[in-house]
């Protein structure tokens, strides 16, 4: 099979339209959406196609990338009215960088399965800033020939690409990460805290931490990430969206319960974030 030229990408946030521009970069074709019409004129403009929809993207591309927000908008992306499984061809590949959980992406692969098309569950971490370097690690649940059918086109912006295992795997790998993650940026900002209540110079602190066994990449990229991490700890309104962190907290405590594995510490910091008291999360200095 020849390799893939034609790329679409639904979902033009932090994350995809970046990814977006490195494809474009590489000398892919790509075929872009997105329900706001600001990325999509951007990324026109630096020579993609603009698509009126995902159904669009899908019919004129041999890989599409979802990257946007959550299952609802994902099931839209999929099974809506103007969604790809109206517009597959039969060959083509639908990848998900949307961090889901395994049941919906298993339920996207059998539907799609149905119409000779095949999926990857290829959640991603490393955020924005690796996004416009092409440092995305992506962990990826499918079938390893797939994998390296895409290679190629996730190399343009990854440096670490994982076969996790059959679909859903992909998912359960990157919770595991956010679970990680969540807790240990709770547990930063609280020693943050608590060394600077103490007296300790903050500079001097994180030098501390950095230079111990307490390092963490959290900490090594905090003074970019760490306000946007912090902005994801404050209450939020009644109704509202939850944040990417706290979300993937939820579905990571889901899955736990499936399993029946028990999660005391990240239940514990999953309530404390949806209470919105994490300690030193409304303290600019930290």
């Amino acid at each position: 099979m020849s390799a893939i030229a034609n790329v679409g990408v639904t979902g033009l946030g932090v994350i995809g339209k970046p990814i977006a521009l490195r494809l474009l970069n590489a000398g892919f074709e790509v075929a872009v959406f997105d329900i706001r019409a600001e990325p999509v004129r951007e990324l026109a403009a630096a020579g993609a196609r603009a698509c009126a929809s995902s159904m669009e993207v899908a019919a004129c591309s041999e890989l599409v990338i979802s990257l946007v927000f959550d299952n609802a908008q994902t099931d839209d992306v999929v099974f809506g009215a103007r969604g790809i499984i109206h517009a597959l061809r039969p060959g083509s590949i639908f990848a998900t960088g949307s961090t889901l959980g395994p049941a919906p992406v298993q339920r996207i692969a059998s539907a799609l399965s149905a119409q000779d098309c095949a999926t990857l569950d290829m959640p991603i971490t490393g955020g924005y800033l690796a996004a416009a370097d092409g440092k995305l690690v992506l962990m990826i649940g499918g079938a390893a020939a797939t994998l390296e059918r895409a290679r190629g086109v996730f190399e343009s912006f990854a440096h670490v690409i994982l076969h996790t295992g059959d679909i859903g795997s992909g998912q359960v790998a990157k919770l595991a990460h956010q679970l990680v993650m969540g807790l240990n940026i709770v547990a930063l900002l609280e020693g943050l805290a608590l060394g600077t209540a103490g007296g300790v110079d903050i500079a001097a602190l994180k030098q501390v931490l950095g230079d111990g066994l307490a390092n963490s990449r959290v900490l090594q990229i905090w003074s970019e990430m760490g306000p946007r991490w912090k902005s994801m700890l404050a209450p939020a309104a009644p109704g509202a969206p939850l944040p990417n962190l706290r979300k993937d907290l939820h579905t990571a405590l889901e899955i736990a319960r499936m399993l029946d594995v028990a999660l005391p510490v990240a239940t514990a910091a999953s309530c404390i974030a949806d209470a919105g008291c994490a300690t030193g999360h409304d303290n600019p200095l930290l």
